[in-house]
């Protein structure tokens, strides 16, 4: 898709660098931790030499491949959705482990119904213990 955008960017006349260092993309994290890490950072590599080579885009900025990333609801199962507390937490640390700018974390429950205040916050707190606590 990205490079589908470029070049309609390109074939309408905008130049590379004026619009490429504001491109971002949106992915999940799925259970394989090792898996995904090395898909964010291959990702990041792949697209830094498509910008360069590719497209001829001169500014650093336009070789950076930003990323929201959001944990695999599809990897939850509704039979004993505390587990898929572990999962949610190893999904926001395999995307944090390869890079990304922004991240949401699923709920317990998603995989049920739409999540409830307790696991919202529990989702919330998966964050912030893997942003503030794991160094």
């Amino acid at each position: 898709d990205g490079i589908a955008y470029c070049e309609a960017a390109i074939k309408a006349g905008l130049d590379v660098d004026a619009f490429a260092g504001r491109l971002s993309f949106f992915w999940n994290a799925h259970n394989n931790v090792l898996e995904e890490v090395a898909k964010f950072r291959a990702s990041r590599r792949v697209w830094a030499k498509i910008m360069k080579e590719r497209f001829g885009a001169k500014n650093p900025k336009s070789w950076m491949l930003r990323v929201h990333t959001q944990t695999a609801g599809s990897m939850l199962t509704a039979q004993q959705p505390e587990n898929n507390i572990v999962r949610v937490a190893l999904q926001t640390a395999a995307a944090v482990m390869g890079g990304t700018q922004s991240l949401h974390t699923n709920s317990k429950d998603e995989a049920l119904a739409l999540p409830t205040e307790d696991s919202v916050r529990v989702a919330l707190r998966t964050q912030q213990i893997v942003a503030y606590e794991s160094g």
